[in-house]
């Protein structure tokens, strides 16, 4: 049987975490990982940004440890290192875990941010890596550890990953199987693209876009984060005229896949749309040519408009 061993890159602040980072790090190895922590590599400037981007790149899963420090700035984002390694992994479609610290735990002074402007960013960090499925909230390191094993299993269960084998036991058979299988789908969906979106052919967007509805899922957006906290969800269906008109004006010019979600999610104020719901909104949107997906040269995933997604959101804006 083939054995395959998965890349978990390990982010945090790190003083504040070194212990816990250690321990993590142990766990992933027992849970038979490759830890890529970046141990006494912790970025300071672009250009070790840049060596830390491409280590991410070969990672599986990215885990995230957050406590009450927001970390070393970045002078040109204004945003932490941490945030800018969250940031780039989920632009990249990562699958990311995040275990954040319960705010009612003390901790030593050391271990705690003072400056005002810096504890706004961690909030407001904080509130976007929760948003993620897999995200949970820790006490102590033992609370931490064992979540973490749950959580890395869990991920390699559900979330398809490439991982890495040793060139030998590759199979090339099942290799061209796999190819084979994705040509013909990937000729199939050329196909119903090609149909729903022939638009001389099929001038009526009636059934495709007026009236095709499909449901979005929203969770609360909570601030503070404690062991009993309780997050509200709520489900709405809308057409796709409707969400297209309201996300239109604000994905003029090009957005990150991360970005176009969040827009998505402002649909619904004080709530975060589930992100598989978002990604299907992109793909109905995509089928009738109102957006188009590309990857640029840092393989960061890129939505904007089409031309007829620009007429479309001028007509639904000036009926």
């Amino acid at each position: 049987m083939e054995k395959i061993k998965y890349q978990v890159f390990l982010s945090s602040t790190y003083m504040d975490l070194s212990k816990e980072r250690k321990q993590v790090l142990d766990v992933l190895l027992m849970a038979d990982c490759i830890p890529a922590g970046m141990e006494s590599f912790v970025a300071t400037d672009d250009e070790q940004f840049n060596v830390i981007k491409k280590v991410i790149d070969l990672c599986d899963y990215y885990i995230l440890i957050l406590g009450k420090r927001y970390g070393s700035i970045n002078k040109q984002t204004g945003i932490s290192y941490t945030e800018m390694e969250y940031n780039y992994a989920m632009d990249k479609g990562i699958p990311v875990l995040v275990f954040s610290l319960d705010d009612s735990v003390q901790l030593e002074d050391e271990k705690i941010e003072t400056d005002d402007i810096l504890k706004g960013k961690l909030a407001e960090f904080k509130i976007k890596a929760m948003q993620n499925r897999l995200a949970s909230v820790w006490h102590d390191s033992s609370e931490l550890l064992g979540k973490v094993a749950i959580s890395i299993m869990q991920a390699k269960n559900e979330i398809e990953r490439p991982g890495w084998s040793r060139g030998a036991t590759i199979n090339n058979e099942d290799l061209l199987k796999q190819i084979l299988s994705l040509k013909n789908e990937n000729e199939a969906l050329k196909k119903q693209i090609a149909t729903v979106t022939n638009l001389e052919k099929e001038p009526d967007l009636n059934q495709s876009f007026y009236k095709k509805k499909i449901s979005l899922h929203f969770t609360e957006r909570i601030y503070i984060f404690t062991g009993s906290t309780t997050i509200k969800e709520e489900t709405m269906e809308v057409t796709l005229s409707e969400l297209f008109k309201f996300l239109s004006l604000r994905i003029t010019g090009i957005k990150t896949i991360t970005s176009f979600i969040d827009e998505i999610s402002s649909f619904k104020p004080g709530y975060d749309v589930l992100e598989q719901d978002a990604l299907k909104a992109r793909n109905w949107l995509e089928q009738i040519n109102l957006i188009e997906s590309y990857v640029d040269k840092d393989g960061i995933e890129k939505v904007r408009m089409t031309e007829f997604g620009i007429n479309m959101m001028n007509k639904l804006n000036n009926e």
